[in-house]
């Protein structure tokens, strides 16, 4: 074994790469529908708005009023959202009492999908696929589901549950749900942003799945399960945990730099630095490095970001490729001291409003989606009987 390959993460890491295919832009690809939720043609924008302008400027209630409806809400429509929401502050006792007694050895995202079909079994909106139901089906998830997944993490430790606070945001009270202590406001920034840039992503492998159950006519609380199977799948947010890996093995620079080029001698991609979509950067990853600096400065892990630093620019000088968000994403989930596990939980969560859009959207389709395969098997051939095949 050579000195570089001890810095391996896992054999799953050069599994996965051995998969990969070549990379397709926005362009490359055959369009397989049309949306006007969001484009990937000239940067990132959700409804037309540039996503560097709402991530500076927006809350992640507010993408998610703009993801549904297709625009900004405006004053009054911000301040039903924020009161609609906070109408179920606590996690509803049957889900709780369902929680207490879940086996410790359960992953989070099984929680999260069992806690789902839970929470929506009783929905008096389901069935319904007019906006304003899917509207209140999804609010009401959003002050649910931050209180599930927190609750599984806090009586796994042996703590009683928190309710929502109508004093927070809604990235304080995820803040605050899991830590127990309001965020700095780097902080606050820095999860607000990672929602908001996880969003929506127009027609991602998991919201292809919610709008292929919404053409058949599944009801919205059966089609976001759909999107969860897929997004925790180990080549789309199942990623994470080889990301996590990476972070946690490499202690230092000169380690993490003679990984990488160990690495790329054997694969042809690094994890976190591969997208089916863009060919060089992607446009989240721009808009999240910066505030992953600002919270290890705060919180003293600077030395994770100069790691992160050496492998970037392994990665650009062996391939001139940059980071995909899940890149970022990860650092700023160890920055928060959130445990790798979230990752996949609050990527559901975050897309969970762009999977909203999507099936309105879908729905106004007659249509069932019905994708043909082409055929690569054996020709035409005449059966034969056990006795004829010898």
């Amino acid at each position: 074994m050579s000195r570089g390959a001890r810095f391996m993460v896992g054999p799953q890491v050069g599994d996965f790469m051995s998969e990969l295919t070549p990379r397709l832009t926005a362009s490359d690809r055959p369009p397989v529908g049309e949306t006007a939720i969001s484009s990937l043609d000239a940067g990132l924008h959700y409804c037309g708005y540039p996503l560097e302008d709402l991530v500076a400027d927006a809350s992640f209630l507010e993408i998610a009023h703009l993801l549904v409806h297709g625009d900004l809400p405006n004053r009054e429509q911000l301040a039903d959202t924020q009161a609609s929401w906070l109408e179920h502050p606590e996690l509803e006792g049957e889900v709780a009492g369902w929680l207490e007694n879940v086996p410790i050895h359960v992953p989070l995202a099984d929680v999260l999908r069992t806690g789902l079909s839970l929470l929506t079994q009783d929905d008096p909106r389901r069935g319904e696929a007019t906006p304003i139901a899917i509207w209140q089906t999804l609010l009401r998830l959003q002050a649910q589901l931050p209180l599930l997944i927190a609750g599984r993490l806090r009586i796994l430790q042996g703590r009683t549950l928190l309710p929502l606070r109508d004093d927070l945001t809604y990235a304080g009270n995820l803040y605050w749900l899991l830590k127990e202590r309001e965020p700095t406001v780097a902080a606050e920034q820095a999860l607000d942003a990672l929602l908001i840039c996880c969003a929506e992503h127009e027609f991602s492998p998991a919201t292809y799945a919610v709008r292929l159950a919404a053409s058949v006519r599944s009801d919205f609380s059966a089609s976001i399960p759909a999107g969860l199977a897929v997004i925790r799948g180990a080549l789309h947010g199942g990623l994470s945990q080889q990301v996590a890996g990476v972070y946690e093995l490499l202690q230092s620079p000169a380690a993490a730099e003679m990984w990488a080029q160990a690495t790329l001698e054997k694969q042809a991609r690094l994890p976190g630095f591969w997208h089916r979509v863009y060919r060089t950067t992607d446009p989240r990853s721009e808009i999240l490095a910066p505030l992953c600096h600002e919270l290890a400065e705060e919180t003293g892990q600077s030395g994770v970001e100069e790691v992160a630093a050496a492998i970037e620019h392994v990665v650009w000088d062996e391939q001139q490729m940059h980071p995909a968000v899940i890149w970022p994403a990860m650092r700023i989930l160890k920055h928060l001291e959130f445990d790798a596990e979230l990752a996949v939980p609050l990527f559901c969560l975050s897309r969970m409003t762009g999977w909203a859009g999507h099936y309105l959207e879908q729905t106004r389709n007659t249509r069932p989606v019905r994708p043909r395969a082409r055929y690569i098997g054996p020709p035409p051939r005449r059966y034969l009987s056990p006795e004829e095949r010898g």
